[in-house]
């Protein structure tokens, strides 16, 4: 068995209940921010760091949603969580990420996804009774 890669990814709602929704440059295919958990974070502080690098957002507080393992050349840890408070306005780090939308629930299910983040779409369609 491989290792396991651990990855915090994380659904950014906003006030009007649509979420942020994150283009890859290299394979144009839509994604949550977020990213590997470094040695020493845990998933709240990898959240946080990942988000203000990858679209200069700051958070204030963050929550667990549902944690997944995907299993493809390699075996990723992948914990979602879930933030409505955060400040500041997206902007892109350009190395990694071309494009980004805010999108309801219904538009986040029709995104062209990068192959290993469909693990997000029962995420964000039981949000609330995760969150309960």
């Amino acid at each position: 068995m491989s290792e396991k890669i651990p990855v915090s990814k994380v659904l950014v709602e906003n006030s009007s209940g649509k979420f942020l929704s994150v283009r890859e440059k290299k394979s144009g295919k839509w994604e949550l921010p977020g990213g590997k958990i470094e040695d020493k974070e845990d998933r709240f502080q990898a959240s946080r760091r990942e988000l203000k690098e990858e679209v200069n957002l700051e958070i204030s507080s963050v929550e667990d949603v549902v944690r997944v393992e995907v299993e493809d050349e390699k075996c990723v840890n992948c914990w979602i969580m879930h933030t409505s408070e955060f400040s500041g306005d997206v902007e892109l780090d350009r190395s990694e990420l071309s494009d980004f939308r805010w999108v309801s629930g219904s538009e986040y299910l029709e995104l062209d996804w990068h192959a290993d983040a469909g693990y997000a779409i029962p995420a964000i369609r039981f949000l609330n009774q995760y969150l309960d």
